[in-house]
C-alpha cells in the first residue's frame, strides 16, 4: 500500500484506509488521486485530468473542483498536500511511501524506529535555499539553532531538515516539543520521556541523559526553546558533549549561547515588489503560500490579475510572515480579498482562526506575540511598546530620545534593545555601515496596542514627533545659512516613514497641532526637494488650515511664511501655473519684503519666474529672471547667482534671443562646473548644470545645429537619470529631449522620451508634464502615422494642456496641428490655428519658434489657389485670419486676442485645384 499523509492507498484494489477503516471517496475522485500519485510530485494540468477522468464527456471545470475538494477532505489535516498550481492544475506535494505492516501491526499503522518521535515533513514554499544551508550546517556542527520571530516557520523548516537527514542518523531523529512544558523543572523529564529513557528512583539529571546517549548517532530536535532558554541550553550543551555522533537542532526566538552553536536566522518569505507584474507576483514564495491556502479553503478562489495584485499587497504588508499569511488566506477565502485589505490594519482581530491542529499560541497572531511578550524583562517590554511609534526603522539614537520620557537610561535602552534583537522581536540591519533597527509590521501593531493599553500612546507619539522635528530641521530650508549636504539628505530619506507617521499623528484628533505646524515647516522643504510635490502641497495645506484655528497658539511669522512658500512651490506642479498660484507667490513676496527676508524673497521671485515661464509668458519671465539676478548679486552668494544666470538664459531663449541665451548658458555652466561647493537649498536642489544643458540644446537647434542639439539633450537626460530627481528628469525631457527629438525627426528617441516622461510625471503627480505628454504623443503620431481621424485627439490634447495653464510648448504644438490640418485639406482650420500661434507670440513676446511659424505660413499660402500670402513682419508680428471669398483663401490683419480653446467640429475637405 502507498502512504499519503495519514492515508493508506492501494491503487490495484482501489482502496483507501484511514485509521484502519475503509474510506469511500467515489471513483472519479480516486481516478484523480491516482493521476496525482503517478505524477510523482509533478504538476498535472486541468486539461489532462479532465481528459483522463472524463474521456468521453464534456464537463464543466467545477466538477473537477468538487472532486479535488473531496480528496482534500479525506486527507483532513494533510489537505495541503494537494496543491493548486494557479492557472495550470494540481500536484501532490509529498513523497508517496510504501507502508509496511506485520502481524503485530494493525493495518494503517506505520512502523517507527524505537525511541524515535515521527518527524512530519510539511509543505514549504520558498525554503529550499534555507533547508540546504541548514543541512550543510548540521553536517558541519554539533549544535545548530534556528532563530526567528514567532510565526516565521522555524519549526516547519527544522522538521523538513530532520526528515531529509533522517538516513544519516541510524539511531533515530528525536523530536522534543518544549512548547508543552511550562516549568523548567519538567523540561529534563520531557526530554527523557521522548528519548525513551527509564527514570530511576528520584529525579533524572541532565548528566544521566547525556551518559545514556554516548555512542549513539542521533539527531535531537529541541523545538520552541525560548521560554526555557537556560535549561534548554544546558540540555543541548550536555548532549552535544556526550557523543561525537550526536547533533542538536534547536528552534528558538533567541540564541541558546552554548559553545559551538551555529545560528541560522530564518528570513521571512519573499514578497513581490510594488511594480512587479502578474507572473513575478505569483513567483514570490509568500504569494505561493497565500494562494495555496486560499485555494484549499475555497476551490473557486479567483486568481485574476486584480486579485493577484491585491494578494501581493497583502503579502508585503504582512512582511512575508508565514503564520500571518496563512491566517489572512483563510479570511480571504471567506470574506474576500477586498474586505481583508480594507481591515488589515486591525491585524489582531482580523487574523485569527488558525488550524485547530495548530498550537494554541499559533492560532492567532495576538497569542503568538503574547507568548513572546510575557517572556521579556520589564525594560524590554517598555522599550518594545514605545518602539511601536516608529515606522520603517530607526537608529539607536532615535530609540533613546523617543523613549527618554519613560524613564529608561541610555544603558538600559542599549541593553533592552539588544535583548529585543536577540529575541527576534526587533530586526537589525546595517545601512551605510551604521546599525538600523526595524519592527515587523505585525510586531509594530502589537506594540502600539500594548502602548495604548498602558495609556502611553500620546506621550510616545509626542516624543517621536518632537525628535523628528529636530532631525528634519537639518534638512533643506529657505535659508542660505542652512545648506544641506548629500549625506544629510541620504540620512533623511531613511526617516521618511517616521516623518509621515509623526505628521499624521500631529494633525489627528488626538494629536498636537502646534508640534504639527513646526514639523510641517521643516518637512515641506524636504518633501519638495525630494520631488514629492503632491505630498508637500497636501502637508502644507493641512498646516495652513490648522493655523486658521483661533485656539491654536500664535505661529511665528517666519514659520507661516515658509509653509506658504512651499505650498505655492508645490502647486505649480500639481495644479499648474494658474492665477491662484501666481497670487500665492505674490503674497509670499509681499510678506517676505515686509519681513526683510531676502532668502524668502529670492524663493518667491523664483516661483514667479516659474509661473511666467510655464505659462509661456516669455517677456514677463525675462523680467522676473533679471529681478532675481539683481537680488542674488546683491546677496553675493554663488548658488543663487548661478541659478539666476540659468533663469535669464532660459527666458532669453524663449524671447528669441538665441545668441544672447547661448552666451549666458555658457558663462553659467563655466561657473557652475568650477564651483565644487554647490550647496542644497530648498527650491534649488536639482543640478542646474544638467537643466541648463537641456535648455542649451534647444538653443543649438534654433541656431541650426540639430545633431549637436540632440546629442547634448541625450547627455543631459543620462545625467538626470543618474541623479534620480523626478523634477529634473521631467524638466530635461519636457523642455529638452522630447521637443528636440520631434523637431529633428528622431522618432524612436521621441517615443522613448515621451514614455519616460509620462511614467515619471504620473508617479510624482506632475500635472503640467502629464498634460504635455498627450500633445507630444499626437505630434509624434501625426508625423509617422498620419491619420485625419486623429485630429480630434490632437485638438483635445491641446485643450487639456491649456486647462493646466502650462503653455511653454504651445507654439510648437499649434504649428504641428496647423500643418496636419493643411495636409488634410482643412485650410481654414489651419489658418485659424496659425493665427492663434501668432497671437500667442504677440501677447507673450515668445519668439523662439517664430521662424518656423513663418515657414509654415508660406506652406499654407502655397496650398491656396493663388499660392500667395501676405506674411507678417517679424518685428510687428501681425496676426492672421483666413477667409474664403470666391473660392480663394487670403490672409488679412487682425487684432490680437487671448488664446483660447478651439471649438466646433472639424470640417475635413479636399480643395479643388
Amino acid at each position: 500500500m502507498i502512504q499519503v499523509g495519514q492515508l493508506l492507498i492501494s491503487i490495484d484494489d482501489r482502496e483507501i484506509r484511514s485509521n484502519g477503516e475503509s474510506l469511500r471517496i467515489g471513483s472519479r475522485a480516486f481516478d484523480i488521486l491516482e493521476l496525482l500519485i503517478r505524477a510523482n510530485g509533478a504538476t498535472v494540468s486541468k486539461e489532462e485530468i479532465m481528459r483522463r477522468v472524463w474521456p468521453n464527456s464534456v464537463v464543466e471545470e467545477n466538477n473537477l473542483h468538487v472532486h479535488v475538494a473531496t480528496l482534500r477532505k479525506a486527507l483532513a489535516g494533510d489537505r495541503n498536500l494537494i496543491r493548486t498550481v494557479p492557472g495550470r492544475g494540481y500536484r501532490l506535494i509529498t513523497t508517496c511511501r510504501t507502508a509496511a505492516t506485520t502481524p503485530d501491526t494493525p493495518a494503517g499503522s506505520t512502523l517507527r524506529p524505537k525511541h524515535s518521535a515521527r518527524v512530519h515533513s510539511p509543505t514549504l514554499f520558498g525554503r529550499e535555499g534555507s533547508i540546504s544551508e541548514i543541512i550543510d550546517a548540521v553536517g558541519a556542527a554539533k549544535m545548530v539553532t534556528l532563530v526567528g520571530a514567532g510565526g516565521i516557520g522555524k519549526t516547519c523548516i527544522a522538521s523538513a531538515v530532520a526528515a531529509r537527514v533522517e538516513a544519516l542518523f541510524p539511531d533515530g531523529v528525536i523530536f522534543v516539543p518544549l512548547d508543552a512544558v511550562s516549568d523548567p523543572r519538567f523540561a529534563i523529564s520531557a526530554l527523557a520521556s521522548t528519548l525513551g529513557i527509564t527514570m530511576p528512583a528520584g529525579r533524572i539529571s541532565i548528566a544521566d541523559i547525556a551518559s545514556s546517549l554516548t555512542g549513539r548517532r542521533i539527531l535531537v530536535l529541541l523545538d520552541n526553546c525560548e521560554h526555557l532558554i537556560d535549561v534548554a541550553a544546558q540540555m543541548a550543551s550536555a548532549m552535544s558533549e556526550a557523543s561525537t555522533d550526536l547533533c542538536v537542532l534547536a528552534t528558538s526566538r533567541e540564541p541558546l549561547r552554548v559553545p559551538g552553536e551555529l545560528l541560522y536566522h530564518v528570513p521571512p518569505l519573499d514578497v513581490p515588489g510594488e511594480r512587479c507584474g502578474y507572473d513575478e507576483i505569483l513567483r514570490a514564495s509568500a504569494v505561493q503560500l497565500f494562494t495555496t491556502r486560499a485555494c484549499a479553503a475555497d476551490v473557486q478562489f479567483s486568481l485574476d490579475e486584480r486579485s493577484v495584485r491585491l494578494i501581493g499587497s497583502i503579502c508585503r504588508r504582512l512582511d512575508g510572515i508565514p503564520l500571518a499569511l496563512e491566517l489572512a488566506a483563510a479570511h480571504a477565502a471567506v470574506l474576500g480579498l477586498e474586505v481583508l485589505v480594507d481591515h488589515l490594519d486591525d491585524q489582531f482581530r482580523m487574523l485569527t482562526g488558525g488550524l485547530r491542529t495548530a498550537l494554541p499560541r499559533h492560532q492567532t497572531l495576538k497569542a503568538t506575540l503574547d507568548w513572546s511578550y510575557r517572556l521579556l524583562e520589564e525594560p524590554e517590554r517598555t522599550l518594545l511598546r514605545w518602539l511601536g511609534v516608529f515606522m520603517d526603522g530607526f537608529s539607536f539614537d532615535a530609540a533613546y530620545h523617543a523613549v527618554n520620557g519613560c524613564g529608561l537610561s541610555r544603558a538600559q535602552v542599549l541593553d533592552a534593545l539588544g535583548g529585543l534583537v536577540s529575541k527576534s522581536l526587533v530586526n537589525r540591519a546595517c545601512t551605510d555601515g551604521l546599525p538600523r533597527y526595524r519592527l515587523l509590521a505585525i510586531t509594530r501593531a502589537y506594540a502600539l496596542q500594548q502602548l495604548e493599553n498602558c495609556g502611553e500612546q500620546k506621550a510616545a507619539a509626542l516624543a517621536h514627533a518632537i525628535y523628528f522635528q529636530a532631525v528634519f530641521s537639518q534638512g533643506p530650508s529657505l535659508r542660505r545659512s542652512q545648506p544641506t549636504s548629500s549625506a544629510v539628505l541620504a540620512h533623511l530619506r531613511l526617516e521618511l516613514g517616521n516623518l509621515r507617521a509623526a505628521l499624521d499623528w500631529a494633525f489627528s484628533p488626538g494629536g498636537n497641532r502646534v508640534v504639527g505646524v513646526s514639523l510641517a515647516a521643516v518637512a515641506a522643504p524636504y518633501l519638495f526637494n525630494e520631488s514629492l510635490v503632491d505630498e508637500c502641497s497636501e502637508r502644507a495645506r493641512v498646516a495652513l488650515e490648522a493655523m486658521l484655528d483661533p485656539e491654536l497658539d500664535p505661529v511665528p511669522s517666519q514659520t507661516r511664511l515658509r509653509i506658504q512658500a512651499m505650498y505655492a512651490a508645490a502647486r505649480v506642479f500639481t495644479n499648474g501655473p494658474c492665477e491662484a498660484v501666481f497670487d500665492a507667490w505674490c503674497k509670499v513676496l509681499s510678506q517676505a519684503l515686509a519681513e526683510r527676508d531676502r532668502d524668502c524673497q529670492l524663493f518667491a521671485l523664483w516661483g514667479l519666474w516659474t509661473v511666467r515661464q510655464y505659462r509661456g509668458e516669455a517677456r514677463l519671465a525675462l523680467r522676473q529672471a533679471r529681478r532675481f539676478c539683481a537680488l542674488a548679486q546683491s546677496i553675493d552668494y554663488p548658488t543663487f547667482c548661478i541659478v539666476g544666470k540659468r533663469l535669464v538664459a532660459v527666458a532669453l531663449h524663449y524671447n528669441g534671443e538665441a545668441d544672447a541665451a547661448s552666451e549666458q548658458f555658457k558663462e553659467m555652466l563655466n561657473t557652475h562646473d568650477r564651483l565644487t561647493d554647490f550647496r542644497i537649498t530648498a527650491g534649488f536642489r536639482f543640478d542646474h548644470g544638467i537643466a541648463a544643458r537641456a535648455s542649451l540644446a534647444r538653443v543649438l537647434w534654433t541656431q541650426g545645429n540639430s545633431e549637436a542639439a540632440l546629442q547634448l539633450a541625450q547627455r543631459a537626460l543620462d545625467e538626470a537619470l543618474k541623479c534620480g530627481h523626478d523634477v529634473l528628469i521631467c524638466y530635461v525631457l519636457a523642455e529638452g529631449l522630447v521637443p528636440i527629438a520631434l523637431l529633428t525627426r528622431s522618432f524612436e528617441v521621441a517615443r522613448q522620451g515621451i514614455t519616460l516622461l509620462e511614467n515619471h510625471a504620473r508617479q510624482a503627480g506632475f500635472v503640467i508634464w502629464l498634460a504635455c505628454c498627450a500633445g507630444y504623443e499626437e505630434y509624434l503620431n501625426s508625423t509617422i502615422h498620419p491619420d485625419p481621424l486623429r485630429l480630434p485627439h490632437f485638438r483635445h490634447a491641446l485643450d487639456a494642456m491649456r486647462e493646466t495653464g502650462y503653455l511653454a510648448p504651445l507654439t510648437m504644438l499649434l504649428a504641428q496641428y496647423a500643418r496636419c490640418l493643411n495636409s488634410y485639406g482643412c485650410i481654414d482650420g489651419a489658418l485659424e490655428t496659425l493665427n492663434e500661434a501668432f497671437r500667442h507670440c504677440e501677447a507673450t513676446g515668445e519668439r523662439w519658434f517664430y521662424p518656423e511659424l513663418r515657414k509654415l505660413a508660406t506652406e499654407i499660402a502655397n496650398a491656396t489657389d493663388s499660392g500667395q500670402l501676405a506674411l507678417p513682419g517679424v518685428a510687428t508680428a501681425t496676426n492672421f485670419k483666413s477667409s474664403r471669398r470666391n473660392g480663394r483663401s487670403r490672409v488679412v490683419g487682425r487684432a490680437a486676442r487671448p488664446a483660447g480653446k478651439m471649438h466646433g467640429p472639424l470640417r475635413l475637405r479636399t480643395l479643388r485645384r
